[in-house]
């Protein structure tokens, strides 16, 4: 994300409208923003993450001038590379409850080229869902990575668990290689499973039907083939005598034969 100008009136010291030209302050590359305690430093980190996702990094509801009734934020940023550049801006406004703040006004727009402006979202929880699908950070990632709120950087360091890994597959674009392969993997699993229990409840049917049976019948069948195998045996031992005697019975037929043509 590229910071490409800020306006705000009626947060924290910032009573009149102010404006941060980030376009001018990064021509020559790094800037800085450097103030005495209570100058309004944090307040420009502030609004642009109010402006984004309506809520403040510090953890406080105590942020519109006590001089004014609310807070009026626009925040115009790109995203993308060289070629894949597009321009937003969200503008909210913050009124004064008597239980705190809640955003009154909030609207995100496309700026194109020709600097037309496409409306994308109009209420609140649309405008913060569609921020989050833009940036590719939820306010949680935003405030740990991008945006540190004063003393929370060891907070952000120890970061453990499921909270880091869901926070840099968002940064980098990974949930196809982490949550993304993990919803595969499980989808494949649970149509594995499914099969698994179609199998097994087809061999229910087949009551007594089992690995050990099986086991048996298939030694049954292995000794019934070498059962088989002495039978053939036998049997053409058998066949080889029964053609030796065939032979011999027509011979001392054909002997009887000729005896008796003899004795005539």
């Amino acid at each position: 994300m590229r910071p490409i100008k800020l306006e705000l009136s009626g947060l924290n010291s910032y009573i009149d409208k102010a404006t941060v030209d980030f376009e001018k302050l990064t021509d020559r590359g790094l800037f800085g923003i450097f103030g005495n305690t209570g100058s309004g430093k944090s307040t420009i980190l502030d609004a642009i993450t109010i402006a984004m996702y309506g809520n403040i990094s510090r953890n406080t509801k105590e942020f519109i001038n006590s001089s004014c009734d609310k807070a009026i934020i626009s925040y115009e940023f790109e995203i993308g590379s060289k070629n894949t550049k597009r321009r937003y801006k969200v503008d909210r406004t913050i009124v004064r409850t008597n239980t705190g703040t809640k955003t009154s006004y909030a609207r995100l727009v496309e700026i194109k080229n020709d600097e037309t402006e496409t409306v994308l979202a109009d209420k609140v929880g649309d405008v913060n869902t569609k921020v989050t699908q833009i940036v590719g950070l939820t306010a949680n990632d935003f405030t740990r990575s991008v945006v540190l709120p004063q003393g929370k950087f060891n907070d952000f360091l120890k970061l453990t668990g499921s909270e880091r890994r869901d926070m840099l597959e968002r940064i980098f674009n990974l949930e196809k290689y982490g949550r993304g392969l993990i919803d595969k993997v499980r989808k494949r699993k649970n149509i594995q499973n499914q099969s698994l229990r179609d199998i097994t409840s087809k061999l229910s049917q087949y009551d007594g039907v089992n690995e050990q049976v099986y086991d048996g019948i298939e030694k049954e069948l292995e000794e019934l083939k070498e059962l088989e195998k002495i039978k053939n045996n036998e049997f053409e031992s058998a066949q080889q005598k029964y053609t030796e005697s065939n032979e011999i019975y027509e011979k001392q037929v054909q002997k009887e034969n000729y005896e008796k043509r003899k004795k005539n």
